[in-house]
């Protein structure tokens, strides 16, 4: 079931991660914006630059909301003990007092039980789970664009600066807030090439989860080379986190259309036959 994460006491004692993320974000955004482009309006470049940079950042804050506010799912009421398959209901949660359904694990941070848990990320507050995960993906990339951006537009304007500072020093008239200024943006390029450079392995890793149907909690107990047994194709396992309409795939929210495939209780997997685990094949 879809729903709004409540804000706890437990949760507000985290919700320092997020201040410092916040101030990265804040930052970087505007020593960008208010000291480098701001100047330039309104030439056509800095307004073109402007307008695609705030689509995703935009689009970064929602996501980054989103990952923060949505539930990442929880096991319905009373699940599992009216099923007929008793294979179903051998994961039981002590602490939750609950039957685990398959990908379900529990989280001691959060203290309850997460739907297609991935991991808890300690920047969002929040585990990654079935119905946030799409948002955890978006805010990643996201970052990666608008980070993408600030650094390849910062790069003219602090060579620029540089080479006032060699040539024509003497004419600067307020020569403080020059340089206040270039350490100032100096600092934020630094922070996101550096950013840049951590995000883009990263990104990589999840993607590849997504398109093979792993968490990041599955991945780490997998064998070398071994296929998910959730692997239903590339194109149903990303539908599985993003939604079946690829229209809604960019947006930051769930529709009726743009919501996760599924319930995050049942899975479709790729055997024609399930074996159990305890089950031996027969000899050839």
């Amino acid at each position: 079931m879809l729903r709004t994460r409540p804000l706890t006491t437990q949760r507000m004692y985290g919700m320092g991660f997020i201040v410092i993320v916040l101030m990265i974000i804040l930052g970087i955004h505007s020593c960008f914006v208010f000291i480098n482009w701001l100047p330039k309006l309104w030439r056509w470049d800095a307004v073109l630059v402007m307008a695609v940079y705030h689509v995703f950042f935009l689009n970064l804050l929602a996501s980054f909301y989103q990952c923060i506010m949505t539930d990442p799912g929880v096991v319905p009421p009373n699940w599992g003990f009216y099923m007929g398959d008793e294979t179903k209901r051998r994961r039981y949660c002590k602490m939750c007092n609950v039957w685990k359904p398959d990908r379900t694990h529990h989280c001691s941070i959060c203290n309850r039980c997460i739907l297609n848990m991935d991991h808890h990320c300690p920047w969002i507050n929040n585990c990654v789970g079935f119905y946030n995960r799409k948002f955890f993906i978006q805010l990643l990339v996201y970052v990666y664009l608008s980070l993408l951006i600030v650094v390849i537009f910062t790069i003219p304007d602090l060579w620029g600066r540089i080479m006032r500072f060699i040539h024509d020093y003497s004419d600067i008239k307020n020569k403080t807030l020059e340089w206040i200024f270039f350490i100032l943006l100096s600092g934020a390029f630094l922070m996101s090439a550096l950013l840049l450079g951590t995000l883009t392995n990263f990104i990589k890793f999840h993607m590849k989860l997504v398109f093979e149907n792993y968490t990041t909690i599955e991945n780490l107990e997998r064998e070398e080379g071994a296929q998910s047994k959730f692997d239903i194709g590339r194109r149903r396992n990303w539908e599985q986190v993003f939604g079946a309409n690829p229209k809604f795939w960019w947006l930051p929210m769930h529709t009726q259309a743009s919501r996760p495939i599924g319930d995050g209780v049942r899975w479709r997997v790729h055997y024609t036959r399930i074996i159990d685990e305890d089950e031996e094949l027969p000899h050839e």
